[in-house]
C-alpha cells in the first residue's frame, strides 16, 4: 500500500516541476518580447526611409539606397525581415529598388557565399534570401543543395528554385524525389508548378522517368498548370503506364485539362476489369470534362455494388448539366434497380440542398 508520505512527495514534485515550467515559459516569452521591441527600436530610424524608397522616383532612389545600405549591422539585422516581407508584396520599380538595396548592402553576395557555409541554418537562410531576390545566377548552387545532408536545407533550396522559375532546374528538382537524400513530393510539385508554362517541356520529359513518383509528380504539375498541349502524352500514360498511382494521376489531370482527347481513355478507364481506384477517379474526371457523351457510361455505374464508385458517377452526372440530370431523374424513378435509384435520389437531393459537390475522396485521397 502506498504511504501518504510518498503521495505527498510526488505531489510536491509535480507542483515544483509545473512551477519551473511556468517560469521557463514566462522567461522565454519575456526574452522574445524584449527582442521584438529591441528590433523595432533599432529599425525605427530607417523604416521611414524604407517607405520613402518604395515611393521614390528613379532619381531619388539611389540616394535613399545608399543611406539605408550604410546602416550598421545591428540596424540592418533589425530591418532586414521587413525588407524581406516587402519583397513578396511589391513589384516593378519598388521591387527592383529593394533588390538593389540587398546588392548595395552586400547581403546578396553574402547569401551566395553562405550557400557553402558549414552551418545548415546559414545555408538554408541563404537559399531563402536568394529565392526571395529571384537571383537566377544562384540556380546551379541551389541545385547542388538539393542533395544537402540537411533536410531543411534541401526544402529551402527547392522552394527557392521555384521562385527563380528557371526551367533548367526542373530535372534537378524531379531527380530529388528519389535517392538517399530526397525532397517531399508536395514541395517539388509546388516549386515546379510555380514556374508556369516555361517548365512544361522539361516537366513532360519526366513522364518517361523510370521512377513512378517522378512520373506522378510530373503529371500532377501538368494538370494543375493547365498544360493542355501535353494532353496526348497524358492520354498515353493513362493507357499504358505500368504503375496504378501514375495512371490515377493521369486520369485526374485529364479531367482538369478538359480537352476532348481525354474522353475515350477516361471511358476506357471506368470499364469493369479496371482497378476500382482508377475507375472512381476516372468517373469524377469525366464529370469535370463535362462531356455529354459520357452520360450513358456513368449512368451504368449508378448500380455498381461499390458505393464509392456509384456515388462518384452520380455526382459526375450532375456536372454534365441537363443531360446528366435527366439521366439521374430517370434512374431515380426506375424501381427495377434499387441501388441505382438510391444513388440517383441522393445526388439529386444533394444538388437541391447545396449544389453539386465533387467527391473529395476521389479527387484527393486516391
Amino acid at each position: 500500500m502506498i504511504s501518504l508520505g510518498l503521495v505527498t512527495q510526488a505531489l510536491l514534485y509535480l507542483m515544483t516541476v509545473g512551477l519551473v515550467l511556468s517560469l521557463l515559459i514566462t522567461g522565454i516569452r519575456g526574452v522574445r518580447g524584449y527582442r521584438r521591441r529591441r528590433r523595432r527600436r533599432l529599425a525605427a530610424p530607417v523604416r521611414g526611409l524604407l517607405l520613402e524608397l518604395l515611393c521614390a522616383q528613379d532619381d531619388d532612389q539611389e540616394a535613399l539606397i545608399d543611406r539605408i545600405a550604410h546602416t550598421d549591422k545591428k540596424t540592418w539585422a533589425a530591418l532586414e525581415p521587413t525588407v524581406a516581407a516587402m519583397l513578396g508584396k511589391v513589384s516593378g520599380r519598388a521591387r527592383t529598388a529593394l533588390v538593389r538595396l540587398y546588392e548595395r548592402h552586400g547581403s546578396l553576395a553574402q547569401a551566395v557565399a553562405d550557400l557553402r557555409s558549414r552551418s545548415a541554418p546559414r545555408r538554408g537562410r541563404a537559399a531563402q534570401v536568394l529565392g526571395r531576390l529571384q537571383y537566377r545566377r544562384a540556380a546551379p548552387a541551389l541545385c547542388r543543395l538539393l542533395d544537402d545532408r540537411d533536410h531543411e536545407v534541401r526544402m529551402a533550396a527547392a522552394r527557392a528554385l521555384g521562385r527563380l522559375a528557371d526551367p533548367l532546374a526542373v530535372p534537378h528538382l524531379l531527380d530529388s524525389l528519389h535517392g538517399a537524400r530526397t525532397v517531399p513530393p508536395t514541395t517539388i510539385t509546388a516549386a515546379v508548378a510555380s514556374m508556369g508554362r516555361e517548365a512544361w517541356s522539361p516537366v513532360a520529359a519526366g513522364l518517361g522517368d523510370p521512377a513512378p513518383l517522378v512520373r506522378a509528380v510530373a503529371i500532377e504539375v501538368l494538370g494543375v498548370t493547365g498544360a493542355i498541349a501535353r494532353t496526348p502524352e497524358l492520354v498515353h500514360v493513362l493507357r499504358a503506364d505500368p504503375d496504378l498511382e501514375v495512371r490515377i494521376r493521369a486520369a485526374r489531370a485529364l479531367g482538369r485539362l478538359g480537352m476532348p482527347e481525354g474522353l475515350e481513355p477516361l471511358l476506357a478507364a471506368i470499364r469493369p476489369g479496371q482497378p476500382v481506384a482508377l475507375r472512381i477517379v476516372a468517373a469524377g474526371a469525366l464529370g469535370r470534362l463535362g462531356a455529354v457523351a459520357a452520360t450513358r457510361a456513368l449512368t451504368e455505374l449508378l448500380g455498381d455494388d461499390r458505393p464509392h464508385l456509384a456515388a462518384t458517377a452520380a455526382r459526375a452526372l450532375l456536372r454534365l448539366g441537363p443531360a446528366g440530370e435527366t439521366a439521374l431523374r430517370e434512374a431515380a424513378d426506375d424501381r427495377s434497380d434499387g441501388g441505382a435509384a438510391a444513388q440517383a435520389r441522393a445526388a439529386l437531393a444533394e444538388a437541391a440542398v447545396g449544389g453539386t459537390r465533387y467527391d473529395v475522396l476521389a479527387e484527393v485521397a486516391l
